[in-house]
């Protein structure tokens, strides 16, 4: 007699409300980790998170600490079932019964739906120099990029031609577990940690915030959380060598 799974209640962002809510899309599951599973549905990511996990921007975030095991049996290559807010992953399925929101710099000024993106910009090379560089999911040459692209979501003008230059690369250079979470960063979009610093930086929060910010986000991973920081410092050197100013007048 085949066993029924009981959904587990989860709390969904919103990033990913179109995909959650709309008719059931297929995916498949492509990493797992003992707080996360990453799934591929209709090309975009989806987390699959624990309670005491990163919180990525396109999180389905669950109830239960890692400890626990909700995760337990789920394996890559599973089938991934997204639609009618669930999301079956796996022998596991997630029933959305919340929303939130997902965190965004404060200053970050909205990417235009229809932009016509750059051809080519000065940042190809720069862009070239770091995607894929170093080993894991998530490159740390990407981490770099990530932390820049959020750093700099109140300059668009600086910004969006480092976004075109990323989404011009991106394919066939890096994973694809890293080029979605490069593609969430030129909105704006990434973990609470990293949001926070580039807050601080952008002096919201007193210095005590900022060092408590950025010690949380050096934990974060092996070594995504010392290059997201580097990526969020050069974004803010960046933003001071061109004055918003200069650039409206340009």
């Amino acid at each position: 007699m085949r066993t029924r799974t009981v959904p587990r209640p989860g709390a969904a962002s919103l990033a990913v409300r179109d995909l959650l809510e709309g008719a059931p899309s297929p995916g498949r599951v492509v990493a797992v980790f003992p707080t996360c599973v990453y799934a591929e549905v209709a090309g975009r990511l989806v987390s699959v998170e624990t309670s005491d996990a990163l919180r990525l921007p396109c999180a389905v975030v669950l109830p239960d600490r890692a400890h626990s095991l909700p995760l337990a049996g789920v394996l890559p290559g599973h089938h991934v079932l997204a639609g009618h807010r669930r999301l079956h992953v796996g022998a596991v399925t997630v029933e959305v019964a919340r929303w939130w929101a997902p965190a965004r710099p404060r200053c970050t000024v909205p990417r235009p739906p229809g932009r016509q993106a750059s051809a080519t910009s000065d940042w190809d090379p720069f862009v070239l120099g770091l995607l894929g560089l170093g080993p894991g999911l998530t490159p740390a040459g990407d981490d770099l990029l990530a932390g820049l692209l959020v750093g700099l979501a109140g300059r668009p003008e600086l910004r969006d031609p480092l976004a075109d230059a990323v989404a011009r690369h991106a394919t066939g250079r890096t994973t694809w577990l890293s080029a979605e979470l490069l593609r969430l960063a030129a909105d704006g979009l990434a973990a609470p940690a990293v949001v926070t610093v580039a807050d601080a930086l952008a002096g919201h929060g007193t210095d005590d915030a900022l060092t408590d910010a950025v010690h949380a986000l050096l934990a974060v991973g092996h070594s995504s959380g010392p290059a997201l920081a580097c990526g969020l410092l050069l974004a803010a050197e960046t933003s001071l060598a061109h004055p918003s100013d200069t650039w409206e007048a340009a």
